[in-house]
């Protein structure tokens, strides 16, 4: 029992060391992160950019101990004119030893790194985040954990250190009555003078059963987090205030009550809720050095106001042959820009920040309805029918912001899918889409457009003993029409049409060996559009080709494949008389191959790479070597 208890310690006196960043999420110390044991690397090269992925997590319980690792790693490399390194870590190591049944002690120590040698405002970031705690279970629905620690953090080259300090509260299904309780709450403080960060977290649920098909759900959530960031400043500020960098604080305040209820049938053929929802938002920007004589308009400060309601409702119907949804809803949002007064500031600058700021005042009113069914003919035959619409208005209450629109959508669709056997199966959707955007005021008025969108696509489904194959067809026409075109000639309508085909393929040649084959082909064609008389000139027109066969041979763990990759990009432009000319043209081919090694079902190594052979109109050759390698590891 000692021995255990000096592993806890030693884990939390060695990573108190280390240097981390840490953002506290909704909850920090539970378990259930580092449960999922397992190693996954994934190393992506592609063009000029090098992608490192890797995330490990490790738990192992030591009969009164739990310790658990978890970290994640990712690394961008972009090799270009300039080259650009960005990388980002997080460690974090949680131990819990249990003393009783219902009180524990433990720690949990946070690593983040961040570095990007981008010139940018914040570009390289530290902090250690080390605290021990404590959780107290006075019954299996309540969690309570207090924790206390220490935090080292340092943002653009300044260094701060500080305490954090908190709780959290768990309740889960607690009967209350004829009520079942269920909340979160969190209170976390970093106080790292001379910046402090917090966050509030409580959200508070009853739920109610009237009987065993009527269902009652009351919530309510608030969340407040404030971050201080650094930031630079002009020589004046720093020299009048004996400072080296300038603060600013970010501050999000949000509070929501919503009210759900639910019914379901006896016999669950029929279920339908309904839920409103009112919420606010605040958003308040504060810099803590200010000098006012110095101050131009830009170094206001700002606050953000945000009203929202929501009323929504849903059904469904399952039955042997038809299923059904729907849902309906609609909701309004009120936001307000305000420019935040302080003592010094000129009201001529104020005003004028305060009318900048107005201009993006707005409310919108956004409504929709969905819905979808599939009704089976037989056992073989089954027809689907959905469909959406939206209708969204947006309003500026200020006279010089011409941004104020309604817009209106609808898609439908319908489908058919018939199964000629259990072996093979094909489908026939159709697809439309109807677009209205429609500017109200005049200056922005020349914006009004209709899109309409029609899609035709069938495929086939064949999965046999040596064969399996998948094929899809598909031709859509995309036809933009702009409603004041020949007032504004930088506005033409035009159409999109475009064929596709995917084929991919797969035959067993032997116990052991495979021929895997994918290819698809692209033919698009962009062109001026006349809507009314149904008539257009091609414009562009794209020819886009891809082919990759592959022998595939497995034995035992690993399995290995060889093949050669094609891909063609053929652009061509019209004259004026309608004829097609080359315009550019890109080709690429090489060898491809992929290793795969599987190992007692635990650990999996895929390791995928080509080669290339690039040519281009201007006769100009190189060659590019691309790779994927994906490591998983089931502990």
């Amino acid at each position: 029992m000692k021995n255990k208890f000096f592993i806890l310690l030693f884990s939390l006196i060695t990573f108190c060391n280390l240097i981390a960043q840490s953002r506290p999420d909704s909850l920090s110390f539970l378990k259930d992160p580092y449960k999922k044991r397992g190693l996954q690397t994934y190393f992506n090269k592609q063009l000029s950019t090098f992608n490192l992925n890797t995330a490990f997590i490790y738990s192992r319980n030591f009969d009164d101990l739990f310790i658990g690792i978890n970290e994640r790693f990712n690394s961008t490399v972009i090799n270009s004119t300039t080259k650009n390194i960005k990388d980002e870590q997080h460690f974090s190591l949680i131990g819990e030893y249990k003393i009783t049944p219902l009180f524990m002690i433990g720690s949990l120590t946070n690593v983040y790194l961040y570095d990007d040698d981008r010139k940018l405002d914040l570009n390289s970031a530290s902090n250690i985040n080390s605290s021990i705690f404590a959780r107290v279970q006075p019954s299996k629905e309540i969690n309570l954990v207090p924790f206390l620690g220490v935090v080292t953090n340092k943002q653009i080259g300044i260094e701060d250190k500080g305490l954090l300090y908190g709780s959290e509260a768990i309740v889960n299904n607690y009967k209350l009555s004829d009520f079942y309780l269920s909340s979160t709450i969190k209170f976390f403080n970093e106080d790292i003078s001379p910046r402090k960060n917090i966050f509030r977290y409580a959200n508070i649920g009853l739920q109610s059963f009237i009987d065993n098909s009527f269902q009652n759900l009351i919530s309510a959530k608030y969340v407040e987090q404030r971050m201080d960031f650094y930031l630079d400043a002009d020589s004046l500020t720093l020299s009048n205030f004996n400072i080296i960098k300038n603060i600013q604080s970010r501050t999000e305040s949000n509070y929501s009550l919503r009210d759900k209820f639910l019914y379901i049938s006896k016999n669950r053929l029929l279920a339908f809720d309904f839920e409103g929802i009112v919420g606010w938002r605040k958003i308040d920007r504060d810099t803590r050095y200010v000098l006012t004589e110095n101050i131009s308009a830009s170094g206001i400060d700002t606050k953000i106001e945000e009203f929202k309601l929501e009323f929504a409702s849903s059904g469904r119907i399952n039955s042997k042959n038809f299923n059904a949804n729907f849902r309906i809803s609609f909701s309004e949002k009120e936001e307000r820009h305000i420019a935040k007064s302080r003592e010094g500031i000129p009201e001529s600058l104020l005003q004028d920040k305060e009318d900048a700021e107005s201009l993006k005042n707005n409310k919108t009113q956004y409504a929709t309805l969905s819905a979808s069914g599939t009704y089976k003919l037989g056992s073989m035959d089954e027809v689907s029918l959905s469909m959406f619409h939206r209708k969204l208005i947006y309003d500026t209450p200020n006279e010089n912001n011409f941004d104020d629109r309604d817009e209106l959508l609808t898609t439908m669709r319908a489908g058919y899918l018939h199964k000629f056997s259990p072996l093979f199966s094909m489908y026939l959707n159709l697809e439309g889409s109807f677009n209205h955007i429609v500017y109200i005021l005049s200056e922005r008025s020349s914006n009004n457009n209709v899109r309409r969108v029609i899609k035709l696509n069938s495929g086939s489904s064949y999965i046999g003993k040596n064969i399996r194959s998948t094929n899809v067809a598909e031709v859509s026409a995309n036809y933009t029409v702009y409603d004041f075109e020949d007032l504004n000639p930088n506005f033409n309508s035009f159409s999109f049409r475009q064929f596709v085909f995917y084929d991919s393929t797969s035959v067993k040649l032997t116990k052991r060996m495979n021929f895997n084959f994918y290819s698809y082909v692209k033919l698009s064609e962009q062109g001026d559009f006349q809507w009314f008389n149904f008539s257009g000139k091609p414009a562009r027109f794209l020819n886009e080709f891809f082919i990759e066969p592959r022998i595939v041979y497995s034995y035992d763990i690993f399995s290995i494949g060889l093949g050669f990759r094609y891909f063609s990009l053929l652009t061509y432009n019209y004259n004026e008389e309608v004829e097609k000319q080359l315009s550019s043209e890109y080709t690429s081919m090489g060898p491809s191959s992929n290793l795969r090694i599987l190992i007692f079902n635990r650990l999996n190594l895929f390791v995928r790479g080509w080669y290339e052979f690039i040519n281009t109109e201007q006769n100009s050759k190189r060659e590019l070597v691309n790779m994927n390698v994906r490591l998983t590891w089931n502990i």
